[in-house]
């Protein structure tokens, strides 16, 4: 059983208080690293605004390495009048011409009549047989049993968000977080309630505000706030059996006035393949445990602190003192060596 304190109220924000002057040190330290960031996403020729449109990405692990392969918008049209499109394949290796451009250190070489081409390490080459960009199979379940359990919600939306759903997991996971029942009791603080479903059978949540709101730089008193939220909202969901699968600041809400952070979609069917462990080929049995949302965690707080998500998964986020700390420990390889929520929340609280 989680030792997390059950009660919003005895969550410890400011241990120990910072003064104004780290208070400030902080928001610098943020405030600098996203202006370094910025600069080089906006003049990266990998994706816009200096890039060309992208119509899809797809990553994928072969012998060790990382390889991601872009399809990008050309201007004319095939003789069907589809979008033509030009594939380039990155293989990331550090301190090469294309792990530098992954981690937008250096920018994307556009090659005269726009062939499809990849870049292994320093070496560009052309591909004659480039792959298509992928096509994925609609897998959505009948749902009409588990619906028929939720009671119907006269929608409004000054009120309400909806959501189509795809998974008899996300009902079944959302009511154990209730006491299996909707309404319910909410088990936590920190997860999304259901409220039911609308007469088109969607399902119905309170509006919160979206994650956009984390464009804005806050204090760290409020950054390790949301940081406690997200470890009891998942402590909640590990001790029903619920593994998140997919936890990152696109899957969290906030409270009108930022003080409340709730975390949402809870399909855990697709998700993050960040951590080591998570296989890269699509799978339902790819190997996510209690600990890669510990991994995932590490990521959200790099979010949280840029405000945005990373435009690769190799770009360099570092995040200042003392959340760093946090980061590294959640990020470990091994998911033996990464914390329990516990010892993640002492370390944080």
């Amino acid at each position: 059983m989680s030792k997390l304190p059950d009660k919003e109220t005895s969550i410890r924000i400011a241990l120990p208080s910072p003064s104004e002057s780290d208070q400030s040190d902080f928001t610098s330290a943020v405030e600098a690293l996203r202006t370094v960031y910025g600069k080089k996403r906006e003049s990266s020729t990998l994706v816009p605004p200096a890039g060309r449109p992208v119509w899809d990405v797809d990553i994928t692990v072969i012998d060790g390495k990382e390889i991601t392969t872009y399809w990008y918008e050309l201007e004319d049209k095939t003789p069907d009048g589809k979008q033509k499109l030009q594939c380039v394949r990155l293989v990331d290796i550090p301190d090469s011409v294309a792990g530098a451009i992954l981690r937008l250190e250096r920018n994307l070489p556009i090659l005269s009549g726009n062939p499809d081409y990849e870049i292994i390490g320093d070496t560009v080459q052309i591909l004659t047989d480039a792959p298509k960009p992928p096509v994925l199979d609609d897998d959505s379940e009948d749902v009409t049993a588990e619906l028929a359990l939720l009671p119907e919600i006269a929608v409004d939306p000054e009120q309400h968000f909806t959501k189509k759903c795809k998974y008899r997991s996300e009902i079944h996971n959302l009511l154990l977080c209730q006491g299996g029942v909707c309404p319910g009791v909410p088990k936590s603080e920190h997860i999304i309630p259901l409220l039911g479903k609308s007469a088109t059978g969607e399902l119905v949540f309170e509006r919160f505000t979206p994650r956009y709101c984390l464009v804005f730089v806050y204090s760290f008193a409020r950054y390790k706030a949301w940081i406690l939220q997200i470890i009891k909202g998942l402590a909640c969901l590990h001790s029903l059996g619920i593994v998140h699968r997919d936890l990152r600041i696109d899957n969290m809400v906030f409270s009108s006035d930022r003080s409340r952070l709730y975390i949402i979609d809870l399909e855990s069917r697709w998700g993050n393949d960040l951590a080591p462990e998570i296989a890269r080929e699509p799978s339902l049995d790819a190997g996510w445990n209690e600990k890669s949302d510990v991994y995932d965690l590490g990521f959200v707080i790099k979010g949280m602190v840029y405000g945005n998500v990373p435009i690769t998964s190799v770009v360099q986020w570092d995040v200042p003192a003392p959340l760093d700390t946090i980061v590294q420990a959640c990020t470990q390889s091994s998911p033996e060596d990464r914390p329990s929520l516990d010892t993640l929340y002492d370390m944080v609280a």
